[in-house]
């Protein structure tokens, strides 16, 4: 350290005998050693910015070697396609020309196969063990179906609780079978679907898939099942039913009938039972659903649904007496292709006033009667060649039976839907 101070005093002693005098007094030992800090500072970083250029122009040359590299292979690619048009004209087997980029594809694709045949074949095995394996569920549960009679602790609580089994009957795609109540009638109901083998149990408000061993399990199982719901099974069949009676019972007061003849409204009478709710449907004039009364089969709640409705609002009620009336007031009952109709006069009624097509037609010197004339299946909009005298050239219709808008022409055939119209098809008109 002594040493490095003394060639610090000495070069200062050297540098303020060669620097003018008014420098002097500036050149200290601490300016010095402050000196070289800066230039050495200076220095490394003029080198760190040599090299960040080096870097810089590498990185320019690499992306356009990469450019090169890639032009090279989709050139590989077209000759591979190229090659494997030949073997095919040749009868030789075609051949997968990869790349390198190819080969670092994740094993999911590369694995993938694409062998028609072994694919099906495995569809084929695929779908034969399917179909025994549902046939093999099929035959146990309709076993289990069958031996509910012969199990004699079963038979005993039923014929206790004044039940009464019945026999497996065949309707369409299932097997069913009940145990019936002889007031309220059926209180439990099993139904095996055919296809699938699947079995269901299901109660008046409950349903459940059955899932069991053997015959005697089976057996047990409902056996604890009676047990424990029994009761709550036949107080809400009564619920229900009681339910079923209040509902068709408003819609055949004398207030209610007078309204659905107003709208021209039918109330069906039978409902659409579903695992959580019974559906009963109004319907138009066309027999299509506008509205429904739906029961709850979970808590007994009565719903309006208005089918029509986009936002598909239901509104609980609680008194359909009061409810109902307002409720049918707001329906939208007409008929769909009606409400076509309409919609389609009106947007024609709309063309024929608009200036840009009264325009068209005085450029093209024609006019369009915009009181349409009817028969049994359309309504016609007439076009003539000048004036209301002149030449018909054709017509704008609306079908009666679909509200569709067609272009027909002068003797009401060559017949168009005007929405599949564009020039350059045969011409209609």
């Amino acid at each position: 350290m002594k040493k490095i101070k003394k060639q610090i005093s000495k070069l200062t002693t050297g540098a303020k005998n060669k620097v003018p005098e008014n420098w002097q007094p500036h050149l200290t030992r601490k300016n010095i050693i402050i000196g070289v800090i800066v230039a050495f500072f200076l220095i490394q970083y003029f080198q760190v910015a040599r090299m960040t250029g080096g870097l810089t122009s590498l990185s320019l040359r690499g992306s356009s070697l990469v450019d090169e590299v890639g032009k090279l292979t989709e050139v590989s690619q077209m000759i591979g396609e190229d090659l494997n048009e030949v073997r095919g004209y040749l009868l030789l087997p075609t051949r997968q020309y990869s790349s390198s980029s190819d080969s670092n594809e994740s094993p999911s694709v590369s694995d993938e196969n694409e062998n028609e045949l072994q694919i099906s074949l495995f569809k084929y095995v695929g779908y034969l063990g399917d179909i025994e394996r549902k046939k093999a569920a099929f035959d146990k549960n309709y076993a289990f179906l069958g031996g509910l009679a012969s199990n004699s602790e079963l038979s005993y609580f039923l014929e206790d609780k004044g039940l009464i089994l019945g026999q497996i009957s065949d309707k369409a795609e299932n097997y069913y079978l009940e145990i019936m109540d002889s007031e309220v009638g059926k209180v439990l109901s099993f139904t095996l679907n055919k296809e699938t083998g699947d079995m269901v149990l299901e109660a008046a408000s409950d349903s459940t898939s059955v899932v069991s061993t053997d015959t005697d399990e089976f057996a047990g199982d409902v056996l604890i099942y009676l047990r424990d719901n029994l009761s709550t099974i036949l107080t809400n069949i009564k619920k229900i039913e009681a339910s079923n009676i209040y509902i068709v019972e408003s819609f055949v007061k004398q207030e209610m009938v007078d309204l659905l003849a107003a709208e021209q409204l039918t109330f069906v009478a039978e409902p659409t039972q579903t695992d959580s709710a019974l559906t009963f449907d109004i319907q138009n004039i066309a027999t299509e659903v506008v509205a429904q009364v739906i029961l709850s089969l979970e808590d007994f709640s009565i719903t309006l649904h208005d089918s029509r409705d986009d936002e598909n609002i239901v509104l609980q009620v609680t008194d359909l007496a009061t409810s109902l009336p307002p409720f049918i007031e707001k329906l939208d009952v007409l008929p769909a292709v009606q409400k076509n109709i309409i919609e389609a006069q009106l947007v024609l009624a709309e063309t024929f006033e608009d200036n840009g097509f009264k325009l068209l037609l005085e450029e093209n010197s024609l006019y369009v009667n915009n009181l349409a004339r009817e028969d049994e299946y359309r309504f016609y909009y007439d076009i003539f060649y000048g004036d209301a005298s002149g030449v018909l050239l054709g017509s704008i219709v609306i079908e009666k039976s679909s509200g569709l808008v067609e272009v027909v022409g002068p003797e009401g055939a060559d017949t168009m839907n005007l929405l599949f119209f564009e020039e350059g098809l045969k011409k209609k008109l």
